[in-house]
């Protein structure tokens, strides 16, 4: 059974939670790309979640295309 927090409040998951209408999604990468990805993602005040964000949103309107 759970353990309850001296508040009155259930017990809160660990990590972040997801602004109100976004969602986590779960990816398989390659480290070294993460690792990469987060680097420059720092130098250009952004963040990964953001590059995707874009990157899905552009593939889905047909502006990017994937390699065959």
């Amino acid at each position: 059974m759970a353990k309850k927090s001296g508040t009155g409040k259930p017990a809160s998951r660990s990590g972040p939670r997801a602004p109100k209408g976004k969602y986590p999604l779960q990816l398989i990468i390659d480290e070294k790309t993460i690792e990469e990805a987060k680097i420059k993602a720092i130098r250009e005040k952004t963040n990964v979640s953001q590059v995707t964000q874009e990157l899905l949103d552009g593939w889905l309107s047909g502006l990017y295309k994937l390699k065959p």
